[in-house]
Parts: C-alpha cells; sequence; structure tokens
C-alpha cells in the first residue's frame, strides 16, 4: 500500500493505504464488500458497502466514517486499553 492524500469538501484526509474486498456473497442473496484503510496515524478503519460500489462512494465512505473503537498497528504499553463493562 502507497501513501495517498485524497481532498473532501475542504478537509484533507491522509490515507496510508486502502483495500476493497472482492464482493462477498450474503446468505439472504445480493453482494457486500469490505473497504479497509489505514490513516495517517496508523489506525485501522474498515466498512461494509455495498457488492456494486465505486471507487467515489469509497473515498465518500472513508471521508465520512464515524469513528468507533480504533485499533492500531503497534502495540504500545502506555496507550489506554479498550475495555468492555464488567456486568
Amino acid at each position: 500500500m502507497k501513501q495517498t492524500e485524497s481532498s473532501f469538501v475542504g478537509n484533507s484526509i491522509v490515507v496510508r493505504g486502502c483495500r476493497v474486498s472482492e464482493p462477498l456473497v450474503q446468505p439472504f442473496g445480493g453482494t457486500c464488500r469490505i473497504v479497509e484503510w489505514i490513516d495517517g496515524d496508523g489506525r485501522i478503519s474498515r466498512q461494509v458497502v455495498a457488492g456494486n460500489v465505486t471507487a467515489a462512494q469509497v473515498r465518500s465512505t472513508i471521508a465520512h466514517h464515524v469513528e468507533g473503537r480504533k485499533h492500531v498497528m503497534y502495540d504500545d504499553e502506555r496507550m489506554p486499553r479498550q475495555t468492555l463493562p464488567r456486568r
């Protein structure tokens, strides 16, 4: 993967790498793909999209992604751990 920089409506998003899976057949019919990218800070994000997604839709998915749990490519003991609450 190579480093690229894309602009979306005045915002600059640095993406170190991005890949889109082959179409996956869903059990209830239709297909989907998994878009996976690494941002400039090394955080990996994934999003499921329609099977017939276009390159413009992939760029839009990355630009409008709502941040959830993030996983980094390196293990830093000083970073806070993401844990589930106990019942």
